[in-house]
């Protein structure tokens, strides 16, 4: 029915899209499509941002798309099980395009497999995106034959390069960690692929990381939150403290995603690398999936939450509260400033009354998560004096990462430059940490 709309749309001049569709409610593992919407492409209204006349940021100017017309067409699946057109509106309130420019249409522009097998064939050989383009153009007798533009040509063989790159800098990457451990005696690695080949997840630490975890193993810190590499691979450092507060790694992995599957694979790798030691505290963010994983890794451990990430989180989610300074004051003091369990309960009582707060779905959660976070409810536990996980940001920058532009080869080369300097690494980290103030 799609290809039926498409094709119309095609000769009246219109670009169309699907719009919604329902499902029958009897078979929730298998449903049942029952009924679709087809429309023209500028079927709806632009959204309207709000006037924030007192931002200084550059609003980027596009063209308006959207008419709200109603021109559209429904389908229903009927008894015979076939779908029927049961609804169909022609009249349109916007110019239709030439019949010369309908191909530049998106609903009528697709690379199919063959022609990416043939673009990624020329590409290889060397042609250029607009040589291979031209190229396919004369073969079919025009670009409007093509089925896509010139732009979509460029950007499809960008992907092609970028996961071409991303494959022969895994091999090398892999490579170089494999020269390590022949090196090395005391080098752990282990790496994990996915369905396609691809690198999913990847951990590594040195004979040095594990000689300073078994000395200072008793805190450690991880963190996620500095992002990604350019091929979108998160950046997991494993950091300590060491003598006179100066921090240390114990471990580093790029993991594809923040699943709780895998952070328990690498904490599983983690604690196979330290030899099944593990640590009394890990400080983290307040990410469930982590929070899951180390309660099945670590069970026996301390699980602390980093004050600065909640303290952001109360604030974005407090709403007109943020610019209040007495309640950022009482939310602090809950954080950290408390000398007795009793003197946290009345401080936590009076500002969630005092603020109606009471049916506040995340400071209801959190306050059953207070032992995770509470510095006056864990008092008996060792944690270095550390409050904040970002003491791991402060190691990728301190190592150099650039979120956008940094491969993995050249992340591991920076790592192990810097590593082998290890005071200067440490230096540079803890001048970050003090800084900003990441404890």
């Amino acid at each position: 029915m799609y290809d039926l709309y498409r094709e119309h749309a095609h000769k009246c001049g219109f670009s169309v899209r699907k719009a919604t569709s329902r499902y029958s409610k009897g078979n929730k593992q298998i449903p049942i499509e029952l009924g679709k919407m087809f429309v023209c492409s500028c079927n709806g209204e632009k959204t309207q941002c709000s006037d924030d006349s007192s931002s200084t940021k550059k609003k980027r100017s596009t063209n308006i798309t959207r008419t709200n017309y109603k021109a559209m067409m429904r389908v229903k699946r009927n008894q015979e099980g076939v779908f029927e057109v049961v609804k169909h509106e022609l009249q349109h309130n916007h110019p239709l395009t030439m019949p010369e420019w309908s191909h530049l249409h998106r609903s009528e522009r697709k690379i199919s497999n063959e022609k990416a097998k043939a673009i990624e064939d020329m590409a290889s050989s060397g042609m250029r995106a607009i040589e291979s383009y031209r190229y396919l153009a004369h073969t079919v007798g025009g670009e409007e034959n093509v089925g896509h533009t010139i732009k979509d040509h460029i950007n499809f063989i960008n992907r092609v390069k970028l996961r071409s790159i991303e494959e022969e800098d895994t091999v090398t990457l892999i490579d170089m960690i494999q020269d390590q451990a022949e090196e090395e005696s005391d080098f752990f690695y282990k790496v994990k692929m996915d369905n396609e080949g691809s690198l999913a997840h990847i951990f590594w630490r040195d004979s040095m990381m594990k000689e300073d975890y078994d000395i200072y193993g008793g805190v450690m810190v991880f963190d996620t939150t500095y992002r990604t590499n350019k091929y979108e691979l998160i950046c997991a450092p494993f950091v300590g403290v060491k003598n006179h507060w100066k921090n240390t790694m114990f471990g580093c992995a790029f993991i594809s995603d923040e699943k709780a599957e895998t952070f328990e694979w690498l904490f599983n790798v983690f604690k196979k690398s330290m030899q099944g030691k593990t640590h009394m505290t890990i400080f983290t963010d307040q990410d469930l999936a982590i929070a899951n994983a180390i309660e099945k890794v670590f069970p026996e451990i301390r699980h602390i939450l980093c004050l600065w990430h909640l303290h952001q989180n109360a604030i974005s989610r407090a709403g007109k509260l943020k610019a209040d300074s007495t309640f950022k004051g009482m939310f602090n003091k809950c954080l950290s400033g408390c000398d007795n369990e009793k003197e946290f309960e009345d401080c936590w009582m009076k500002m969630v009354t005092d603020y109606k707060l009471e049916n506040n779905d995340w400071f209801k959660r959190l306050y059953g998560l207070k032992d995770k976070w509470c510095t006056t409810l864990n008092i008996g536990f060792f944690s270095a004096d550390i409050h904040s996980s970002q003491r791991s940001e402060s190691t990728n920058h301190a190592i150099g990462f650039n979120a956008n532009k940094t491969t993995l080869t050249e992340f591991y080369g920076i790592y192990k430059k810097k590593s082998n300097s290890g005071e200067e690494l440490n230096n540079k980290m803890n001048s970050i940490v003090q800084k900003h103030n990441l404890t």
